[in-house]
C-alpha cells in the first residue's frame, strides 16, 4: 500500500510539473509538450512502420483515444492535431472520458485548409498553423490569406514546413507575412531536413519565433533521451511535438520530455 501511495503522489506532481510547462504566445498559453499525431495517420516518415500505424490508429480511432488519455494521465494534455476525421473523433471521445478540454494546435491543410479552420473552431484550439505542403509553396498571396483568416478568426497563426532552410530563408528575407509561431523538424540526424541542424539553427534564432519542434525523435531512429537533449539544448526550439505509437512510448518520451524542459527551464 506505501509503494502505490507513493507511486501515485509521484504521478500526482509529474502532472503538476507537466502542466506548468507552458509558454506565453501572444494572448494563449501553449503547452510546451505536445502530442503528435503523425503516427495516427500514418505517415510516410514511418517507413515500413506506416502502414502497421494506420491500420493500428486510422482505421481503429479507439487506439488513438487509448493514447490521448496515456498522454493526459501523464499531465500531457496539448495535443497537435492533424486535420483528420479519425483524429478528429478520438480527441472528441478522449474529452468526453476527461471531463476537460485539450488544448489544441491544429495544422491546416493540404487539402481543405478553409474548411480545416473551421472545423477546429469546434474544439479548444490556441493555435493553427499551415501544412508544410502550403508554406513551401512560398506562394505569399495564399499564405497570407491563409494566416489573416486565422487571425480574423482569433486564433494564433503561424507556419509549418518540410524544408526548414529554404523556408526560413524566405521568411526572413521576402516573406512579410504575420506569423505568431513556426513548427518544423529538428533533430540530431539531420533526418526530413535540407540541411544541417546547426545551418537551420542559425536562421532560426534570428526569425525570433517560438518554435515547435517536431520529428524531433527521427521516426524512431533516436532515442528520447539523445534526441530531447540535443533539440532543446540547441536553444531555438519552444514547444515539440511527440508523436508515440504505445503506452510504453509515452512514458518514456513524455518523462524524458519533462524532465529535460523543466531543466532547461530552472537554468
Amino acid at each position: 500500500m506505501g509503494n502505490l501511495l507513493t507511486l501515485e503522489s509521484e504521478l500526482v506532481h509529474l502532472r503538476q510539473l507537466v502542466r506548468q510547462l507552458q509558454i506565453q504566445v501572444g494572448k494563449a498559453k501553449i503547452p510546451r509538450i505536445l502530442l503528435g499525431t503523425s503516427p495516427f495517420i500514418g505517415a510516410g516518415q514511418f517507413g515500413r512502420r506506416a502502414y502497421e500505424y494506420y491500420f493500428k490508429f486510422y482505421e481503429k480511432p479507439e487506439n488513438i483515444v487509448r493514447i490521448i488519455l496515456k498522454a493526459a494521465d501523464l499531465g500531457v494534455t496539448g495535443i497537435q492535431a492533424l486535420p483528420y476525421a479519425p483524429i478528429f473523433e478520438a480527441m472528441r471521445k478522449a474529452e468526453e472520458s476527461l471531463k476537460e478540454r485539450l488544448v489544441v494546435v491544429a495544422t491546416i491543410g493540404p487539402d481543405n485548409p478553409y474548411d480545416d479552420i473551421r472545423r477546429f473552431q469546434d474544439f479548444n484550439t490556441v493555435a493553427m498553423v499551415l501544412h508544410g505542403e502550403i508554406t513551401d509553396t512560398k506562394d505569399k498571396r495564399k499564405i497570407s490569406d491563409l494566416l489573416n483568416r486565422i487571425h480574423a478568426a482569433g486564433y494564433l497563426a503561424g507556419t509549418t514546413t518540410h524544408r526548414p532552410f529554404s523556408t526560413l530563408s524566405w521568411l526572413l528575407e521576402e516573406a512579410e507575412v504575420d506569423i505568431d509561431l513556426m513548427m518544423m523538424p529538428f533533430n540530431k540526424l539531420g533526418m526530413f531536413m535540407d540541411a544541417e541542424p546547426e545551418e537551420i539553427a542559425k536562421k532560426a534564432i534570428r526569425l525570433h519565433k517560438p518554435i515547435i519542434g517536431k520529428k524531433i525523435l527521427a521516426a524512431g531512429y533516436l532515442k528520447p533521451k539523445e534526441a530531447l537533449e540535443f533539440a532543446l539544448k540547441s536553444g531555438i526550439i519552444s514547444m515539440v511535438a511527440l508523436g508515440v505509437a504505445s503506452e510504453r512510448e509515452a512514458e518514456e518520451t513524455f518523462l524524458t520530455a519533462t524532465e529535460i524542459f523543466s531543466g532547461i527551464i530552472r537554468t
